[in-house]
C-alpha cells in the first residue's frame, strides 16, 4: 500500500500569505483540490515537501461582467460542471465531467487542472518501480525513456480544461511576489514535459476570465481506454464564429499529444472562410494529423492518437458548427 509521508501543511487565509509561504518555505507546493499532488506524494515524489493549502483564500465562484465569465481558481469542476453556464460556453462544463468521476470532480478544482503536471508512464510510478532504471529529466536524470536519444522530456500534457479555455481566447490572472498579472492561458504552458508551466516561485493561477462567444460556440472532443477516470490519450477542442453561414473565425486546439496544448493554425486556417463543408473538414483533420507527433507514454498507440485527432477535430468542428448556429438565431 502507497503511503502518504508526513508532510507540514500551512494553512494562510489570504493570497498575500500563500505567496509568502511559498517563497520563503524550500520545496513548498500549493494544495488545492490535491487529486494529483497527493497522488503524486505517494509515489515519491517532491521529497521535503510542504504544503501551502488554498482552501480558505476565497478563490472560488463563478461571474458573468464585463463581456467575459470569470472562473475563481479554486472553484471545484463539480461546480462549473454544473452551473449554468453562458450560450456557447457548455463545453467547459462538459470538459469539467469527462476529469474522472464525480468523486474526483468535488475535490478537484479550476486551476488545479490548469496546472496538472505532465504525465508519463516511466515517472508516474511507485519509488520501487522507478528504482529499477535511471533517473529520467522529469526525476532530475540527463535522459527519456519514452525517446531515448531526445533531448528534452516529453511527459504529455493531459488535463481537460485547458483545450477548451485556450480555444476560447481565456486568460489568466496571476498573483505572485511582484504582484498580480494577467497572462493568455497559452502562455502559461512552456512545452517542457519537466517544468510544463511558466510560473515563477510562488506565482499562483486565482482566476479565469473566459470573453462571452459572439456568434461563436465551442466543443470538446475526449479519446480514452475507459469511460471514466482515464486521462486523455487525445483530445480536440474547437471553436467557431459563424456569420451568414460561414466561418469568420475558428480555433483549434489538440490536448494530450504532446506537452502543452497544441494549436494547429493550419487547421483553424482550412476551416475559416468555409461552410464547414467536406473539403474543409478534411483539410483541417490532415492539417492535425501533419502537426501532430505522439510519443509511446500512454496505452494508446502514437499513430492511433495522431489519427485519431484529426477525428477528433472533425468532430468537435460539427458540433461547434451546430451549436454557434443555434448562438446566431437567438
Amino acid at each position: 500500500m502507497l503511503r502518504l509521508p508526513p508532510i507540514p501543511v500551512h494553512r494562510p487565509s489570504t493570497v498575500s500569505e500563500a505567496v509568502d509561504l511559498l517563497v520563503n518555505h524550500a520545496g513548498a507546493r500549493p494544495l488545492a483540490g490535491g487529486t494529483d499532488l497527493l497522488v503524486a506524494l505517494k509515489l515519491g515524489h517532491h521529497h521535503g515537501a510542504s504544503l501551502v493549502s488554498l482552501g480558505g483564500l476565497g478563490l472560488r465562484g463563478m461571474d458573468t461582467s464585463d463581456g467575459a465569465l470569470a472562473v475563481g481558481a479554486g472553484t471545484s469542476l463539480w461546480e462549473l460542471a454544473r452551473a449554468p453556464l453562458p450560450p456557447g460556453l457548455g463545453a467547459l462544463g462538459e470538459a469539467a465531467r469527462l476529469v474522472a468521476a464525480p468523486p474526483i470532480q468535488s475535490r478537484a478544482t479550476v486551476g488545479g487542472n490548469l496546472c496538472l503536471d505532465t504525465r508519463c508512464w516511466f515517472f508516474n510510478q511507485s519509488a520501487f518501480w522507478r528504482s529499477g532504471r535511471p533517473a529520467c529529466f522529469k526525476a532530475g536524470g540527463d535522459r527519456c525513456h519514452v525517446v531515448p536519444r531526445g533531448d528534452r522530456c516529453h511527459a504529455v500534457h493531459q488535463a481537460d480544461l485547458a483545450p477548451v479555455l485556450l480555444a476560447c481566447g481565456a486568460e489568466v490572472r496571476v498573483e505572485g511576489p511582484g504582484g498580480e498579472r494577467w497572462m493568455d492561458l497559452e502562455d502559461l504552458y512552456s512545452g517542457d514535459g519537466r517544468r510544463p508551466l511558466t510560473l515563477s516561485a510562488g506565482e499562483l493561477v486565482t482566476e479565469v476570465r473566459v470573453p462571452l462567444p459572439e456568434g461563436g460556440a465551442v466543443a470538446y472532443e475526449k479519446l480514452r481506454m475507459r469511460a471514466a477516470l482515464d486521462f486523455a490519450a487525445a483530445a480536440a477542442a474547437v471553436y467557431l464564429e459563424r456569420r451568414d453561414g460561414t466561418c469568420t473565425r475558428a480555433r483549434v486546439v489538440l490536448g494530450g499529444v504532446g506537452s502543452r496544448p497544441l494549436r494547429v493554425p493550419e487547421a483553424e486556417a482550412a476551416l475559416t472562410g468555409s461552410a464547414l463543408g467536406e473539403d474543409a473538414l478534411r483539410a483541417a483533420a490532415e492539417a492535425v494529423r501533419a502537426a501532430t507527433r505522439p510519443v509511446k507514454n500512454t496505452d494508446l498507440t502514437p499513430a492511433y492518437r495522431r489519427r485519431m485527432a484529426g477525428v477528433l477535430v472533425r468532430r468537435a468542428a460539427q458540433r461547434a458548427w451546430a451549436r454557434a448556429a443555434e448562438e446566431v438565431t437567438r
